[in-house]
């Protein structure tokens, strides 16, 4: 899978990555950018775009704050004409929606299950039901520079923006497993108003990084009798960021960009190490 340019400029700037600019070839037109600037003069920078065009639907899910879930496919090979069946509903679907695959003829070494799996991604991306909740269906084997040569058991994950519910049935040798239920991954927390629950890393780096920028009320009280302000709400919240943002650092395996040489100080201002 592979993220927005919003998305991905998200991702960057949390890490504190400068920005990419643009290609030095587009079949678009206007003005090019000279390739000077962006990943092309950073290996850890190259590394975490590499990572952003190829997570898989779960890591997209926990990045992004989407609802995940999945079926597996069990048992031997299908015989022609085995069906798999996927019904999605709830949440923003208006309507339940069933997608079925069809096992046709055996190709010699190849693994039958994988074609279904891929059959179900096509037809899921050609639902305009589905298409207009959000629904993201994805078969992450066979494509691609590092398409996958070794599959124990084929998958097909849906990503959505709410939760929602799944259901599979099969006939003939292929049993379909609910390996994941459709619900909203963590990390999870409740944003600044006391209401609002947020998931995924960039939703809440997002609040997180409003918070500070407009010192809202959590942080900026230490004694309540005698009402006292915080004199170090600024530091606080920067940190509370700054934590986050390294949790985003390890779940993707790309470090801060520590040219940048941030460091808040107590008091929330940053100075340069």
């Amino acid at each position: 899978m592979a993220l927005t340019t919003a998305q991905k400029s998200d991702c960057r700037r949390h890490l504190k990555y400068p920005v990419v600019g643009l290609i030095k070839t587009s079949t678009a037109g206007g003005s090019l950018a000279s390739g000077a600037a962006g990943y092309r003069f950073f290996q850890a920078y190259g590394f975490l775009e590499y990572k952003l065009n190829n997570l898989n639907p779960d890591e997209e899910a926990r990045l992004l704050g989407l609802a995940y879930a999945a079926i597996a496919l069990l048992g031997p090979q299908p015989n022609p004409g085995d069906t798999v069946s996927v019904t999605l509903s709830g949440g923003p679907i208006s309507s339940p929606q069933t997608l079925t695959a069809t096992a046709g003829a055996p190709a010699p070494g190849a693994d039958m299950r994988i074609n279904l799996v891929n059959a179900l991604a096509a037809a899921c991306a050609a639902n305009t039901v589905l298409q207009a909740a959000g629904i993201l269906g994805v078969s992450p084997y066979g494509a691609g520079p590092y398409s996958q040569n070794a599959v124990a058991i084929p998958e097909i994950s849906f990503n959505c923006p709410q939760a929602f519910s799944i259901s599979a049935s099969g006939v003939g040798l292929n049993v379909p497993q609910v390996t994941a239920t459709g619900a909203l991954l963590p990390p999870t927390t409740t944003a600044a108003d006391g209401t609002t629950v947020l998931y995924g890393y960039i939703p809440i780096l997002n609040s997180l990084e409003g918070d500070y920028y407009g010192t809202s009320q959590n942080l900026d009280t230490i004694k309540a009798d005698v009402w006292t302000g915080r004199n170090n709400e600024l530091g606080q919240r920067r940190a509370l960021y700054e934590n986050l943002v390294q949790l985003l650092s390890d779940f993707l395996g790309t470090p801060i960009n520590r040219q940048a040489k941030q460091r808040p100080t107590r008091t929330g201002a940053v100075r340069f190490a």
